[in-house]
């Protein structure tokens, strides 16, 4: 199947996120998914810090969704974001639970969205939304080049096996579940000006992992990620770019 065929058939399932929440759509259990989702969250905030981003930062997101990590977290720790999502339902939700008054939301199709000539934040961050729009990437990323120095990306261990077979299941074809490999990322933000400042991997859990494994898997989890043998197995990439002419 083509990218924008791809693309396409995908856009049904994020619509139908947007209108009933992100983490009910993906996830198994509310307990799993504020576990996976504070570690994941802690982890961009912290390699934003890495990269020099702070309450000063004006922030761009791409890939917002339903605005959850945008209005209670980034409107934390930043000046100002500019958030953007395909899903019109998303951004509807967004706008309506948004309180803060420092996010700005806007519904785009960021596999084609031009930036204006003056645009320009101080970080971009994108938390699981470039594997969707895989076909695109190369376009999108020499896009915000322009306009984004620095950049955190947090995105599914493509590397691992695991996850590769799980992307064959209906279920992740149709949220458009397709990794990219670490060198496959490495290679995308470098062709683009960019060097890797710092990296991590994180989680084990899976998004579909029932409740009453959640304590088991705790243990494990920790075991994998502090152990350099088996952190490879960790099902999240954490990355902080810079760009060479910042």
């Amino acid at each position: 199947m083509d990218a924008k065929r791809r693309y396409e058939q995908q856009k049904v399932f994020w619509e139908h996120a947007g209108e009933i929440g992100y983490g009910e759509a993906q996830f198994s259990s509310q307990l799993v998914e504020h576990h996976i989702i504070t570690k994941q969250w802690n982890a961009v905030i912290e390699t934003a810090k890495i990269l020099g981003l702070g309450e000063d930062s004006k922030i761009l997101e791409l890939g917002c969704g339903d605005g959850k990590f945008s209005e209670h977290v980034l409107a934390t720790h930043f000046k100002s974001i500019d958030a953007f999502d395909v899903s019109e339902a998303g951004i509807k939700r967004a706008q309506s639970l948004s309180k803060s008054g420092k996010v700005s939301y806007g519904v785009q199709d960021l596999t084609k969205y031009e930036y204006e000539a003056e645009a320009h934040w101080d970080g971009l961050i994108m938390l699981g939304f470039l594997h969707h729009v895989k076909g695109f990437a190369p376009d999108i990323v020499s896009r915000v080049a322009r306009v984004c120095p620095k950049v955190v990306v947090l995105e599914p261990n493509g590397n691992n096996i695991i996850r590769k077979m799980l992307e064959r299941l209906p279920s992740y074809q149709r949220a458009g579940e397709d990794s990219f490999k670490r060198q496959e990322l490495l290679q995308l933000f470098g062709a683009h000006n960019y060097t890797l400042k710092t990296f991590s991997r994180i989680t084990f859990m899976p998004t579909f992992l029932p409740q009453s494994l959640l304590s088991s898997f705790r243990i494990l989890e920790k075991m994998i990620e502090s152990t350099p043998v088996f952190n490879r197995l960790c099902a999240t990439y954490v990355f902080g770019f810079e760009s060479n002419a910042s």
